[in-house]
């Protein structure tokens, strides 16, 4: 079936105001605001790990050490080293960086399923975790593969890398409602999104330009300590519109109009909206 990019638009806005889209867009703010917190506190105590590693320092007898060679204006820089972030552990900092990105998975994987739910009032807890788990597995495999493709696309000619970064978009789609395995996921999101390929690019300008012009107006609106957060969640408003443009667009493409499906995928609850 053809995508329309107008249907695909409005459609995505419709489905961010509804309570599945809400509990999304509330996921995704919980997930990135404190994202932060955990890369302070990986960068800190990494800086104090190699202190002490490398040169024998503890922040205390650096900071002496400053004082005592005539640096005092360093010390406000260890300062804030030794109280940004968590107190705890370089290995633990590693632990909670490394589970950033399986976390940012699973919500996307969540967030497709929320997005794709046809009920617009209620939370629809049966169609997200219907399967989670081996969802969530092939969607992380899938995904990877399609990133080092893309990686590897991108670094040794550019064109092919975002040409499949495009061809790949419907990957998570076809894993999270169609209950494809890992291959057949990237096969049927290569055929999709090939049968769409004007639309799909123009949807895909669409996000980046919106990506753009959010951070630029954000940026510009003065807020002090508050401006990044504020940044990070017009941004994540956008990452969301993004994963429901994307649904929509893929249930248009499975058979849909304006992002409502004919019939649901097999092995998914009718109320799907795919």
């Amino acid at each position: 079936m053809s995508v329309s990019v107008g249907d695909t638009l409005e459609d995505a806005v419709q489905r961010l105001m509804t309570v599945p889209g809400l509990l999304v867009l509330v996921l995704f703010l919980g997930f990135r605001l404190t994202n932060p917190v955990i890369y302070e506190t990986f960068f800190a105590r990494g800086i104090e790990f190699a202190l002490r590693e490398a040169g024998g320092y503890s922040i205390r007898e650096l900071e002496l050490e400053l004082i005592e060679r005539g640096y005092d204006f360093l010390l406000p820089l260890v300062d804030a080293v030794d109280k940004a972030g968590m107190d705890v552990s370089f290995p633990v900092a590693i632990a909670l960086v490394s589970t950033l990105p399986f976390i940012a998975e699973l919500l996307h994987v969540v967030g497709v399923r929320a997005l794709a739910a046809r009920d617009p009032n209620s939370v629809p807890v049966d169609e997200i975790t219907s399967g989670l788990p081996g969802a969530y597995v092939k969607s992380l495999v899938a995904n990877f593969i399609a990133l080092v493709l893309i990686v590897l696309g991108t670094l040794f000619f550019l064109v092919p890398g975002i040409a499949l970064a495009v061809l790949f978009f419907f990957v998570r789609h076809r894993i999270a409602l169609a209950g494809d395995g890992v291959f057949e996921a990237i096969s049927q999101s290569y055929a999709l999104v090939k049968e769409n390929a004007t639309q799909m690019i123009v949807l895909g300008i669409v996000f980046w330009l919106s990506w753009g012009v959010a951070w630029f107006v954000a940026g510009l609106i003065p807020l002090g300590d508050l401006s990044g957060p504020f940044r990070r969640a017009v941004e994540t408003g956008v990452i969301v519109f993004g994963i429901s443009m994307l649904t929509s667009a893929y249930l248009q493409a499975v058979g849909g109009v304006a992002g409502q499906a004919s019939a649901a995928p097999a092995g998914q609850s009718d109320r799907l909206g795919a």
